[in-house]
């Protein structure tokens, strides 16, 4: 669960009785504390089945970029995968697939290699969205505004030719292209296991 709602199990901890034996109080889940307590007890069901069309789990779609550990022209370039949401998000996000080293030419599909244990970089951008709506948490029951927005995340790779960059040109580059007023970005490195 997101570290957001650690106050609220830090909350439920105080809960429990000084001796350290019995069951904790039981709240009523007409406060965000008791309604909290409720989902966390099993009580109350949790059901995210109502998330618009655009934000459904879709289909991956295979790419194949340079990873940054490996920085010269000629390294073989790895598989890896973009959702089929965040690849209709490109013109959104303000990026196109060059501008984040990735590729599903056939050629290098084809030639591409599965690398056990890496993860790519990745670049999340998040479109705010512009207008207000009022939701209620399925997990505190409270009301609460937002704008909305979606959110798209691409893997990042090293540049070949002339676009051969390392992870810190990538970053500003995208940077310098995508981040607005209505767009946030935030960046992972590439990982191995």
């Amino acid at each position: 669960m997101a570290k957001r709602f650690n106050n609220l199990k830090s909350a439920l901890k105080l809960l429990r009785p000084l001796s350290g034996t019995g069951d904790a109080v039981d709240l009523a889940d007409t406060s965000a504390l008791g309604f909290f307590q409720a989902v966390q007890a099993g009580k109350k069901k949790v059901e995210y089945g109502d998330r618009p069309e655009g934000s459904e789990p879709g289909s991956l779609v295979p790419y194949a970029l340079v990873p940054f550990a490996t920085p010269v022209n000629t390294a073989p370039k790895v598989l890896t995968a973009l959702s089929k949401r965040s690849e209709t998000g490109f013109s959104a996000s303000g990026i196109t697939a060059a501008d984040a080293n990735i590729s599903k030419e056939a050629a290098n599909l084809s030639a591409a290699v599965e690398l056990v244990g890496f993860v790519a970089a990745k670049c999340t951008i998040r479109v705010v969205g512009s207008t207000t709506e009022t939701k209620t948490s399925k997990l505190t029951g409270q009301k609460y505004k937002t704008k909305g927005g979606r959110s798209y995340t691409y893997p990042i790779g090293f540049g070949t030719g002339e676009a051969a960059k390392g992870f810190k040109d990538v970053k500003a580059a995208i940077v310098a292209k995508a981040k607005s007023n209505t767009r946030s970005l935030s960046f992972i490195p590439e990982i191995y296991r």
